[in-house]
């Protein structure tokens, strides 16, 4: 009976691929109403979405996030431009620090035009609108602000060049109906004949000309490519038949991002913090526009999109009462780390709430916002950064205010997220048994080089992190022809060299229990059965359990554990 209903898991874990596979991607959006001609706003919601976010503007939470994107305009009301407008001239070269430390509201950013252009939806009153006029025309002048390298002129290379175009764009569709017909056709001739040369034209960003999907590059260009394109589709004296062919193009670009670059399971070829950059900067909130404007689907049909937001809270045991940065609690690999969770110093490692909430499946959505409120929410409010607007540019405000799901109730992650993760592309695999407190147990392992830029891996051993320490033991394989995973993150991993299992029921008496057979088993805790040898660790607080052979079986509490059609069998994962 057990090994029949282990087949069948196997199975329908193949058949569920295949039907996966075969699905439309990007599906059709039910029930979405084409965009119109001059139809704005249209890429992070609607005009039929204003009833609501304006009701909204008036609740406690709505107030917050408006005062917090307020003070990021101008360090106070909103009402002004910021004191500090940048530099002029030539762009500062990446990883130069060229970078304003100044406070929140005082210098440019790339999406001031975006966050005065929000203020003018939410209150109608035409002096945002105008200020949204004097910050565009700001950033067609070529002046720098927060971060020298973005610049909506002559920004420093392709992959700035996309988030700068991107969240401008925003701006654009947020102003729209404030600004008179010739000023927003002006715009949108620009928006179209964009090209600051060096793989920097419109088409070349919605193509990903510079570089290649494996890079971090890459997803920043595509992701501001197709919102400007979807920002203008439709609108006045533009060649539209030259849009829809470049929106096809941005079709296949975006899943190129998570096919090539990122996998299924959201692990990225260069590593997470390089990542965060091919995902969050601006990609992941195009995957949200390409949803509400032009009614498609990228999240649901297959995993890739949602993990590279999931990742981030299935991976995380947050560290300490500071919750600035989460980075601590988040095993690391590949580029630029500084990246991680790096939620007030910029784009490039803010927002993974606010953006996240819009890049998973509907029913994750309480999960992001139950972490949020266990770990996160207190620090926050207290600081004055309430529902992960602590980032200084405008549009993580406004990203904040649109997606936080206020009317959701917020539940353990463990009710809606997987606890287990397996990237087939990259090698990669993350376990979880809980989101309860430090004494969480996660394990990772990247199984396979990266041939990357930034070439990492693979992980010697499984990295695992339980009870407030870091250890390490066995190894999964880099190619497994087995994967049933648990509801509870226990997982059976196996190749035709070796199998793990991890057991994180409980019944064993330990919170986690780890199996191994075959190569490259630890001598540590071994036991023989019918000729095969298998090796236990058990991660718990207090002391171990002690495994007990009893015929053709072993016995560890009320766990089961045995061998049989050339893997490892846990009685209590196939009852």
């Amino acid at each position: 009976m057990k090994t029949r209903l282990l087949f069948a898991l196997i199975t329908t874990a193949s058949f569920i691929a295949a039907v996966r596979a075969a699905e439309p991607w990007p599906a059709n959006v039910k029930g979405h109403v084409p965009v119109k001609p001059g139809e704005h706003p249209r890429l992070l919601f609607r005009r039929s979405d204003l009833p609501k976010l304006r009701a909204r503007a008036k609740t406690p939470e709505g107030l917050a996030i408006l005062k917090r994107l307020k003070i990021t305009l101008n360090g106070s009301d909103g009402a002004s431009m910021p004191e500090n407008l940048g530099m002029k001239g030539k762009a500062s070269k990446d990883g130069s620090g060229q970078f304003a430390k100044d406070p929140a509201g005082k210098t440019f950013t790339i999406s001031h035009v975006a966050g005065y252009g929000f203020l003018y939806q939410l209150t109608g009153e035409k002096k945002y609108a105008d200020l949204g006029r004097k910050a565009m025309d700001t950033s067609l002048a070529g002046y720098r602000g927060r971060d020298r390298r973005y610049s909506f002129k002559a920004p420093y290379g392709a992959l700035r060049a996309g988030p700068s175009l991107g969240w401008g764009v925003l701006g654009y569709d947020l102003c729209y109906d404030g600004w008179d017909e010739a000023y927003r056709s002006k715009i949108a001739k620009v928006i179209f004949d964009y090209d600051e040369g060096k793989n920097m034209s419109l088409a070349e960003l919605v193509k990903g000309s510079r570089h290649f999907p494996a890079s971090n590059h890459w997803g920043m260009q595509v992701g501001g490519g197709a919102m400007a394109l979807m920002a203008i589709a439709g609108d006045r004296g533009l060649d539209q038949s030259t849009i829809d062919k470049l929106l096809k193009t941005s079709e296949t670009s975006m899943i190129r991002n998570v096919t090539e670059g990122f996998g299924d399971g959201g692990y990225f070829a260069e590593g997470d913090g390089t990542g965060s950059m091919a995902s969050h900067i601006i990609y992941l909130s195009a995957i949200q526009a390409w949803r509400v404007s032009m009614g498609k689907d990228f999240v649901s049909p297959r995993p890739n999109v949602r993990w590279t937001a999931l990742k981030w809270f299935l991976l995380t045991i947050p560290q300490g009462k500071d919750m600035r940065y989460l980075r601590k609690g988040f095993p690391e690999r590949g580029g630029y780390p500084h990246n991680i969770w790096a939620r007030p110093d910029g784009v490039s490692g803010a927002g993974y709430f606010s953006i996240g909430y819009e890049a998973v499946l509907p029913s994750q959505r309480a999960g992001i916002w139950g972490f949020y409120h266990k770990y996160v929410k207190d620090w926050d409010e207290k600081n004055g950064f309430t529902w992960d607007t602590i980032s200084p540019y405008p549009h993580h405000s406004i990203l904040a205010f649109v997606n936080t799901p206020f009317d959701l109730k917020p539940v353990n992650p463990a009710e809606c997220i997987p606890r287990c993760v397996r990237d087939s592309k990259h090698g990669f695999y993350g376990f979880r048994n809980r989101w309860k407190d430090e004494n969480d147990i996660v394990i990772t392992q990247l199984a396979r080089k990266s041939p990357a830029r930034f070439r990492h891996g693979p992980d010697r051993s499984m990295l695992i992190r339980h009870h407030g320490k870091k250890t390490s033991w066995g190894s999964l394989p880099a190619k497994a022809t087995v994967w049933i995973p648990g509801s509870d993150g226990s997982a059976i991993i196996g190749s035709d060299k070796s199998c793990v299992a991890i057991d994180f029921s409980g019944v064993s008496g330990a919170d986690g229990m780890l199996v191994m057979t075959g190569s490259g088993a630890p001598k540590e805790g071994t036991l023989s059965i019918g000729g095969v040898k298998f090796s236990f660790k058990f991660l718990t607080s207090g002391a171990a359990p002690t495994p007990k052979v009893e015929g053709d079986k072993i016995i560890i509490g009320s766990q089961t554990v045995y061998f049989k059609d050339g893997r490892i069998v846990l009685s209590k994962m196939a009852d």
